[in-house]
């Protein structure tokens, strides 16, 4: 890899879309108490951040080309970027490192990412960023890159809080084409947050 990623989890998708936002602003979201998932649904691909409360979050979406109902693995790198991989393939944890070791140059951009409580939180746009209608929570921490990709766990989907080490972010997102893609070795969508300028950081 090009740049040392560390393993801090992963998120269930049903091919919803998911939101990161700062972890301040995550009281804002009503994605199940007033239907606000249903306004971002139609949005096109070209939209990469929407309002919530007195920011921006980014939007992520998983590939349904490479699974419909599939784990999104979560890597933090020592320069403080995120990256978010869905990916799939006979060898999982090589399909991972193959997606994380592709040049950012390649990636298309995105909008970037205000941070100003220390935390990103990624979760779920269907539900409620806190309250009843919110999934459960857990803290990013560092393990084991998965071997294989596995099945959903029976416990609740959680959202993810990270640490954030800037106060700015970049979105980066990068797809493997179709035409690239087999039935025997499916490529990846993948997701990527740097650290934004330097008088952002």
């Amino acid at each position: 890899m090009r740049e040392p990623w560390i393993y801090v989890g992963r998120l269930w998708t049903n091919g919803d879309l998911f939101l990161a936002v700062d972890a301040e602003l995550r009281g804002a979201w009503h994605g199940f108490s007033d239907d606000e998932y249903q306004q971002i649904i139609p949005l096109g691909w070209q939209v990469t951040s929407i309002p919530v409360g007195t920011g921006r979050a980014l939007l992520v979406g998983a590939d349904g080309v490479v699974r419909d109902d599939s784990w999104m693995e979560v890597f933090q790198s020592q320069a403080g970027g995120v990256a978010i991989v869905q990916a799939s393939g006979p060898d999982y944890r090589e399909a991972l490192a193959r997606a994380l070791a592709y040049q950012i140059a390649d990636d298309q951009d995105g909008d970037e990412l205000e941070i100003s409580s220390g935390e990103i939180a990624i979760f779920s746009a269907a539900d409620d960023g806190t309250g009843p209608y919110s999934g459960p929570w857990v803290r990013a921490r560092p393990g084991p890159v998965p071997a294989v990709h596995g099945r959903p766990s029976r416990e609740a989907d959680p959202g993810l809080l990270i640490s954030a080490l800037h106060t700015g972010y970049k979105l980066k997102v990068r797809g493997t084409p179709s035409s690239m893609r087999t039935p025997a070795s499916r490529g990846g969508c993948w997701f990527r947050c740097r650290p934004g300028t330097e008088r952002r950081s």
